[in-house]
């Protein structure tokens, strides 16, 4: 809660001050086509979910106007060291991480699909955002994931609350349980940028409905308009690049989801 309180307060002052524009956003594809990540109830790669909101995203903020640095998008990245220290060397003053979610082994169902088996989860839906306490810019990736946060709810889509028990079987805990943000310390790209840091985990591939929803060229673009309304409530974006948007820029927890 005293996070919480002070990212609120971190994103009042940065809504009140003018936003200084100092390099690109570093936009990350998570994984790499040698570990893909999860793989998705009809088989599919996380990568490839990865890359292509990914390529979203970042075509929304370049039609604002702004500068995008895309990481690990050739899929050889295996180094995640290597991602920050080349968001850092382009100079990025933000880095937003793209992954897609699963679940436990243990909560996945066997199924077959087009004659292959198959595993997939059912009541696991949602996104979910992590920051860590290791990054020296604690409260302001706190603020820029609740804004993401609170966009995403106010498009309708819910929050993942799976990710509150850790491999430990210990609660991973909630940096503002609102609008999904947990802490999450030791994921290395979070934990090594010098900039700002969130991850997004923008649904969960192993639920078949939103498997399906997740590919969609309107799932991907709702997920971008929010990214880019977040990043302009939390100052990391100029609000006056996009008029349209630069009213919806109260706190987040404000307002219906």
């Amino acid at each position: 809660m005293k996070a919480l309180a002070r990212a609120c307060a971190l994103l009042a002052s940065l809504l009140a001050a003018p936003v200084v524009q100092a390099g690109p956003i570093a936009v990350d594809v998570g994984h790499y086509l040698a570990r893909p990540g999860a793989t998705s109830a009809r088989g599919i790669p996380e990568f490839e979910y990865n890359h292509g909101l990914a390529a979203v995203i970042a075509a929304r903020l370049q039609a604002d106007g702004e500068s995008v640095r895309l990481i690990g998008h050739r899929g050889e990245m295996a180094d995640l060291r290597e991602r920050t220290r080349e968001a850092e060397a382009g100079g990025a003053r933000f880095f937003l991480s793209i992954h897609h979610d699963s679940v436990k082994e243990e909560a996945l169902r066997p199924w077959t699909w087009q004659g292959q088996a198959r595993h997939y989860a059912e009541g696991f839906t949602g996104f979910s955002l992590f920051v860590s306490r290791l990054n020296p810019h604690l409260d302001e990736s706190i603020a820029c994931a609740s804004a993401i946060g609170a966009r995403l709810r106010r498009a309708g889509l819910p929050v993942a609350r799976h990710h509150g028990v850790s491999a430990s079987g210990t609660l991973r805990p909630w940096a503002d349980e609102d609008n999904g943000v947990y802490f999450y310390d030791n994921l290395v790209v979070l934990k090594t940028s010098t900039v700002p840091a969130v991850l997004l985990e923008a649904g969960v591939i192993v639920d078949r409905d939103e498997e399906q929803a997740l590919a969609t060229p309107e799932r991907r673009a709702l997920t971008a308009d929010a990214v880019a309304a977040g990043l302009r409530a939390c100052g990391v974006l100029d609000p006056s690049a996009n008029p349209s948007a630069a009213g919806d820029s109260k706190p987040p927890g404000t307002g219906s989801p």
